[in-house]
């Protein structure tokens, strides 16, 4: 499998570089490029480069390649189309709006198409949220997920807009360096759409970044998006950049980060001895990690603080079910008028959660089982 990473990655160095595309090694199989471009999110980037090689392909995987990526190319058409309007109806409300993550990194991109976004991710204050969502729900979408610090809203078939009113979970240790984000980003011509400088937005990337590879990892797209970001704005403040990521205590990580990004997209060298670990962490990873390596990670983090099992356990089950008060008035609307049903809510939550298996409700406890994690 080592075989096909090291192609694919060298299939999408040389469609950034717009270079001669390298064909396809014997013994590599379409259904297994297809297999690993579709976990890193990257099928329709790769797709890209084997039409140009072999655009008559008959194998039966191809048509199947085919479809999926027409389909996103369609949501790719409705997503950013979708973008422009929301950002036009919240600011004619006199709503402010920050455009975070794929909604502008997508813009970077050679073609915009090829960068995928699972959904559209847009910053309001604490305070506009209501009347944001009274717009979002007017338009068609339903609330389906209210998470620590965005909300989710689905509008099918291919709309999912995460509304958030920070830029990471209370829970993240580097929260506090993004309570005062409006005073970090600017508005333009428009006075309520707001952006943030080059170097701000990068520095976001990599603390995003940071989250999923201490959760689950996070896969050869973010490493690419490293390299697209410095290409398109090659000439940042590295003064700003250092004195900010080491005050974050993410100087290391970013340099893993660039190290690889540059190897793998840029000189196609191989790649320094001590970052193979990392690289096959991001090789294993997909797009987002996996599931079970967040629990443990995070059951890894907790035991620092708890090490006593039982007790880490519950550490982490308990935020899961009972969710603060401002999430559930969010969650269930009764609570408006009625706080004192809280315990109610919370019992309905947990006992929705164990009868549709939300958020993967018996896995995780699976897991931890399995892991030791509630008893010594």
């Amino acid at each position: 499998m080592t075989q096909v990473y090291r192609y694919i990655i060298a299939l999408i160095r040389a469609l950034m570089q717009d270079r001669p595309l390298p064909p396809v090694p014997e013994g590599i199989s379409l259904g297994e490029l297809f297999s690993v471009s579709k976990a890193h999110g990257i099928q329709a980037l790769v797709f890209r480069g084997l039409n140009e090689l072999q655009p008559d392909c008959v194998d039966p995987v191809w048509k199947q390649w085919e479809n999926q990526v027409n389909q996103l190319l369609a949501q790719s058409v409705v997503q950013l189309q979708e973008r422009d309007e929301l950002i036009d109806i919240f600011t004619r409300a006199e709503i402010d709006v920050l455009p975070v993550k794929g909604c502008w990194l997508k813009e970077l991109y050679p073609d915009i198409n090829d960068r995928q976004m699972s959904d559209l991710d847009m910053l309001v204050r604490e305070e506009d949220v209501s009347r944001a969502e009274v717009l979002l729900l007017e338009r068609g979408y339903r609330k389906d997920e209210v998470g620590f610090h965005h909300t989710v809203y689905r509008q099918a078939p291919y709309l999912v807009l995460e509304l958030h009113t920070s830029l990471l979970p209370k829970i993240d240790e580097h929260r506090s360096y993004y309570e005062d984000v409006w005073n970090r980003a600017t508005a333009g011509e428009n006075p309520r759409l707001y952006r943030l400088k080059p170097e701000d937005a990068y520095i976001y990337y990599l603390v995003h970044l940071n989250m999923h590879l201490s959760e689950g990892g996070s896969g050869i797209r973010s490493i690419l998006d490293n390299c697209i970001y410095l290409r398109a704005y090659p000439y940042m403040d590295q003064a700003y950049l250092d004195r900010e990521l080491d005050t974050l205590g993410l100087s290391p990580m970013a340099r893993q980060v660039q190290a690889l990004s540059h190897c793998w997209f840029e000189t196609g060298q191989e790649i320094p001895e001590e970052l193979h670990p990392f690289a096959q962490a991001v090789r294993e990873a997909g797009t987002y990690g996996f599931w079970e390596n967040r629990v443990q990670n995070r059951m890894e983090h907790l035991a620092k603080r708890y090490p006593n099992p039982v007790i880490r356990f519950f550490a982490y089950c308990l935020p899961r079910f009972f969710l603060p008060m401002p999430t559930m008035k969010r969650r269930y609307p009764i609570l408006e008028k009625l706080p004192v049903l809280l315990p109610f809510c919370w019992a309905a939550r947990v006992a929705s959660m164990m009868l549709h298996n939300e958020d993967s409700f018996w896995q995780h406890l699976g897991l931890l089982f399995r892991k030791g994690e509630c008893h010594g």
